[in-house]
């Protein structure tokens, strides 16, 4: 994946000329429309599964001087052209606002199809609010134009912390015996967020003060704790954090303490909730 991080948010001139090229980048998150050359022949580039992060921003929560805070958005995308000759991966982002200048802009030179990413600093009033539209398209050498894809990025004002609304854990557990398979213990951690559960960016738990773990909301399809394995999740985007750990007959005993913690995509973190396991 090739990325390109832009600190500017004033468009190139080739951007602005292919802008004006009657691009409208104002339409609804999700849609698609085909700005390129009415030749039925010509196999202009395509774009699609566009992703954003993050998806959601609370500007109270963001750094910044003054009026203006600052906010760094990836935008990934699928480009592919039939004639090879793809050239850029253009991003554009804007207020819901008809006819307002791009608040960020990046381009990036492609050598080939595949997955493309583009990280762009976004710069922004702290009264801004709603939803700012992403539009993602790309050219050929021919000065062909692809199809337009777009997402959208929620902003609100201000953020409220995620809580965690219950923990399901044993309280007490017994090791199993010499040469016995290890014993799994499943801990699940229920979450809200008045922003959405797509505002939950992790669930964190320390344990005995030390080392932290995460619980995933994954479907157990073990993309969150990288290299731990499979969280043992049953559906993903529940809101039901899932951690699974193996408790084998070597592990000493005596009682462990785990300390568990929501954190929203705004960095806001829930209140603490302390578990203990007792192990025999």
């Amino acid at each position: 994946m090739r990325n390109v991080s832009l600190s500017s948010p004033r468009p190139s001139r080739g951007l602005l000329a292919i802008l004006g090229l009657s691009l409208v980048l104002l339409l609804p998150a999700g849609c698609d429309s085909a700005p390129g050359p009415s030749d039925p022949d010509a196999a202009a580039p395509t774009v699609s599964n566009i992703d954003v992060t993050p998806t959601l921003l609370a500007l109270d929560q963001l750094p910044g001087s003054g009026d203006t805070v600052s906010a760094t958005v990836t935008v990934s995308a699928d480009v592919a052209d039939e004639n090879r000759d793809l050239s850029t991966f253009f991003v554009v982002i804007r207020t819901a606002a008809a006819g307002a200048a791009p608040l960020a802009t990046a381009e990036v030179p492609l050598s080939g199809s595949g997955r493309i990413q583009a990280t762009l600093a976004l710069n922004v009033p702290r009264a801004s609010g709603g939803p700012f539209h992403v539009s993602a398209f790309a050219s050929d050498d021919a000065g062909l134009i692809s199809n337009v894809v777009y997402a959208s990025i929620e902003v609100s004002a201000s953020s409220q912390p995620p809580e965690i609304t219950s923990i399901d854990m044993p309280a007490q557990v017994t090791r199993p015996g010499s040469g016995q398979p290890p014993l799994s213990i499943s801990i699940v951690a229920a979450v809200s967020d008045p922003d959405g559960i797509e505002n939950v960016a992790f669930v964190e738990v320390i344990v005995n003060g030390g080392a932290t773990l995460r619980l995933c909301d994954d479907g157990g399809a073990g993309v969150c704790n990288a290299g731990f394995g499979a969280s043992g999740d049953q559906t993903a985007g529940d809101g039901r954090f899932t951690l699974t750990i193996q408790l084998e007959s070597t592990n000493a005993p005596g009682t462990y303490s785990f300390e568990f913690r929501a954190v929203d995509r705004s960095g806001l973190r829930s209140a603490a909730e302390a578990r203990t396991l007792e192990v025999q």
